[in-house]
């Protein structure tokens, strides 16, 4: 069904003016014997001067429409309006290949009910997202993964609380399209192969080039690494930034632990930030930076943002839910809510980064006022250094946690804080295994290990085969590999798992290889890639109730406690390995001096930024590590 719009009566044959409304759009239109032009304006009185149509009055009787497609109109809608004296406006939208009139003597400018011939406002979203470890020597490569892109992308992730779900979900109820050329996501692990990076760059950088979205927003870590860039989100924002110029705004949302520095902020308009750890704000965090999106496109937010910056890390007591950063967020929420920033984002850097100013970042963003939002940052960063040893924590160990094991009456479900696979360890230690063992605590278990080559010898060997096993151990060398006889009870490949949730509910993955090897009471999945466990899903997945356990473990500290919660109780315990706090057992090159390793001032770097306007000026380079 198509109905007017504006109605505007042609009252001379040879000279004439109308004005046709779009929302909140305006087009000027004047008419006479000679050519003219109709000059199209935003609410913020930009011309857009690439609209144009020809007049000429009543011997020709014709308006030309040139070029809407590169305006405001996202795809072809209008391919030309006629006008006739005295028979009406004829319409011609060549989509639909039909044409529509109006009453005689008068030019009516047309949509189609719904906004399906008015083009929507559309988004470019995607990019890769990985937790990357200085020491963890396997390469993460291509295959670990999860790869989707377009309409199935979108479908896939529509309510699901992650980065990614947030975006879909800030569409659908903004009406807004989305263009998604590729989502590439993986667990934590070692540095991303090199090659993965240039993939998903030259997949983004292609689709910026063709053009047709009004803003970027990016689903992105934070924490990643390559073999050759120590910033690499920096970077493909900043290739982005290249080919959109500095009028398209681009936002992005963060993971709490991400490594964020200058070269980070330069080429974003607008970087969102976790609040919550464990994280379940995942979403939500995608939203803020889809707002700011919106905001700056209505002329609703201008961003400037404050930035402070400290080499110090946080070791074991930087939850949210209590201690020093639940107070601290609870000052930054305060803030915006008295109306002192727009937005305030705490990063807390993953700890396993040996990278150039690795440490705390604390962004504020202010709408088009700077005093206060610097002067939010400094106090914020001021609250984190006064804290600084209170974030140091030992956890309790395996004995400790174990000893009232018998007595409990549900699933104790224990994170390994030495081999946190969330962290980027390698999620093959055998330590609580190897106690389990040496003290001969034979309850109901679920233990995971990373380990290709078992899982090919329980393949082999097929379901229901008892055997000999070694497995374990292999790059997580502080506790030796296991030799045990046992059952294959389970394999299988390409298993679906969708998180119960809070922390990254919905989110649709799948186990590519494993085995359930079983000796006596202890169920242990073997995988040929390293997963995190932080969710009861992996477990259901193959084939092990969670509910039936009397012990889980982990390959996580934090997150898993929020998903496992509902099944018992849960505890992180102190292990050793490539994630435990443990910092000086690293051969750091490049991250050094920091707090606590080093003792060190207070000297806070400042950086602040008003959203570039114009050409884009950004210089594209990598930051490569030694």
């Amino acid at each position: 069904m198509v109905v007017p719009l504006i109605e505007s009566v042609w009252q001379d044959r040879i000279r004439a003016s109308a004005t046709f409304s779009l929302g909140q759009l305006t087009l000027p239109v004047t008419g006479h014997s000679e050519p003219s032009q109709i000059h199209a304006r935003t609410p913020t009185g930009s011309a857009l001067s690439a609209l144009r149509s020809t007049f000429y009055g009543e011997n020709s009787k014709q308006i030309l429409a040139q070029n809407m497609r590169k305006t405001f109109f996202q795809s072809a809608r209008w391919a030309s309006i006629r006008w006739d004296a005295g028979k009406g406006a004829n319409f011609y939208d060549l989509r639909k290949g039909k044409s529509f009139s109006s009453l005689p003597g008068v030019l009516v400018f047309a949509k189609q009910l719904r906004g399906e011939t008015m083009a929507k406002r559309r988004i470019l979203t995607g990019g890769i997202a990985q937790e990357s470890h200085s020491f963890n020597p396997i390469l993460t490569p291509r295959e670990r993964f999860t790869i989707i892109e377009g309409q199935d992308a979108i479908e896939r992730n529509r309510g699901a609380n992650s980065t990614f779900g947030g975006i879909v979900d800030s569409a659908y109820a903004a009406a807004v399209d989305l263009v998604v050329p590729t989502v590439f996501r993986a667990q934590s692990g070692g540095v991303v192969d090199d090659r993965v990076f240039v993939e998903v760059s030259d997949i983004m950088i292609d689709a910026a080039r063709r053009g047709d979205f009004d803003a970027i927003v990016l689903p992105l870590h934070g924490g990643m690494l390559t073999q050759t860039l120590a910033d690499p989100e920096g970077v493909l924002i900043a290739q982005l930034r290249a080919v959109v110029g500095n009028d398209i705004p681009i936002t992005a949302a963060f993971d709490l632990h991400a490594h964020v520095k200058e070269t980070t902020l330069e080429p974003l308009d607008f970087l969102a930030g976790y609040l919550t750890n464990p994280h379940e704000d995942q979403s939500a965090t995608a939203k803020r930076a889809f707002r700011a999106a919106m905001g700056m496109l209505e002329g609703t937010f201008e961003p400037v943002v404050a930035a402070t910056f400290l080499p110090m890390l946080t070791l074991g007591n930087d939850t949210t839910l209590s201690g020093p950063l639940d107070e601290i967020h609870a000052y930054a929420k305060e803030a915006v809510k008295q109306g002192r920033a727009w937005d305030v984002s705490i990063f807390n850097s993953q700890q396993f980064l040996d990278v150039p100013a690795i440490g705390q970042a604390v962004l504020v963003y202010g709408n088009d006022e700077f005093d206060e939002a610097r002067k939010l940052a400094n106090e914020i960063m001021r609250m984190i250094w006064d804290f600084r040893d209170d974030f140091i924590i030992t956890y309790p160990t395996v004995e400790q946690e174990l000893q009232n094991l018998a007595s409990f009456a549900g699933p104790i479900v224990i994170g390994d804080q030495g081999d946190r696979v969330i962290a980027g360890a390698p999620g093959d230690s055998t330590y609580i295994l190897n106690y389990l063992l040496q003290h001969k605590i034979d309850v109901v278990t679920y233990f995971p290990v990373y380990d290709p080559e078992a899982v090919a010898v329980c393949a082999q060997a097929g379901i229901g085969s008892e055997i000999n096993l070694t497995f374990g151990g292999k790059y997580s060398t502080v506790s030796p590999s296991v030799r045990a006889y046992g059952k294959i009870v389970g394999v299988g490949d390409n298993v679906p798992v969708v998180y119960d949730g809070p922390s990254d509910e919905g989110t649709k993955t799948y186990l590519e290889k494993y085995a359930v090897f079983r000796m006596g009471n202890i169920n242990v999945v073997l995988t040929n890639q390293p997963y995190g466990y932080i969710d009861p899903a992996y477990f259901r997945a193959v084939g092990l109730d969670p509910s039936m356990a009397k012990l889980i473990v982990t390959r996580s500290g934090y997150h898993f406690k929020l998903n496992f919660a509902k099944i018992g109780r849960v505890a992180t315990v102190d292990t050793p390995g490539m994630s435990s706090y443990y910092l000086d057992q690293f051969q750091w090159q490049h991250a050094r001096p920091f707090y606590p390793l080093d003792a060190i001032e207070y000297e806070p770097r400042q950086y602040s930024r008003r959203r570039a306007r114009g050409a884009a000026s950004v210089v594209v380079q990598g930051n490569v590590r030694a």
